[in-house]
């Protein structure tokens, strides 16, 4: 890539990124980037929804999912990095709170048939969770996903949370070191489901980390 092709792109190396919350219209790009945050879970979820409806395709589903106004997957929990007003990251994160009893009694159904299992019962109770952090390739190596594990930190204290909580798969060695970077460590783990749009293999690790 070429110096112009790269500022057309990426932006200026020396521009800083900047956060702002999202807006409806940000609903397709956020979709984008959960599919990549989740390395295929949210896409395998979507496409499913888009077989039932017949004629939506998979990212059109998680669109019109996250511009809802209501529930945690909307655009209103997401807040989004620019550089030079350019999309660069994404960051989803809202409240987890206690299960009720009668279900945090149930045994997690890890037996192999459910892809989504590990991501209903790999939850922390009231943490501040981050469901989603993402950034675009060209626009990686320059601290937008630190500066925005830093804004999910900042709502956790403004909503009075004092722990963190986020999944990540084993397997993407370069996120894991960055939590562990970030003071965030395993508290459980559950194996992954294979399924061919799933981009990973091995185990699903819950860690949390303290918001201060």
């Amino acid at each position: 890539m070429t110096q112009s092709d790269h500022a057309a792109r990426g932006g200026n190396m020396t521009d800083m990124p900047t956060c702002r919350p999202a807006v409806v219209a940000d609903s397709r790009f956020i979709a984008e980037m959960i599919d990549m945050s989740s390395d295929g879970v949210a896409l395998l979820e979507w496409t499913d929804a888009a077989r039932e409806a017949g004629d939506l395709e998979a990212l059109e589903v998680g669109a019109g999912m996250y511009a809802s106004e209501e529930g945690d997957y909307s655009y209103r929990n997401c807040c989004l990095a620019e550089v030079s007003g350019r999309r660069a990251g994404m960051l989803l994160s809202f409240p987890v709170h206690a299960r009720d009893p009668a279900d945090a009694a149930l045994p997690p159904p890890f037996d192999g048939t459910d892809v989504f299992a590990p991501y209903k019962y790999l939850e922390a109770p009231d943490t501040w969770y981050i469901c989603g952090v993402a950034v675009l390739p060209d626009y990686r190596g320059r601290g937008i996903g630190t500066k925005l594990m830093q804004v999910a930190g900042q709502q956790a204290r403004d909503h009075g949370y004092d722990r963190l909580s986020l999944v990540v798969f084993e397997e993407n060695a370069s996120a894991l070191r960055i939590y562990q970077q970030l003071g965030y460590q395993v508290v459980d783990r559950a194996p992954i489901v294979p399924h061919p749009l799933i981009r990973c293999s091995g185990d699903a690790l819950l860690m949390v980390a303290p918001s201060y």
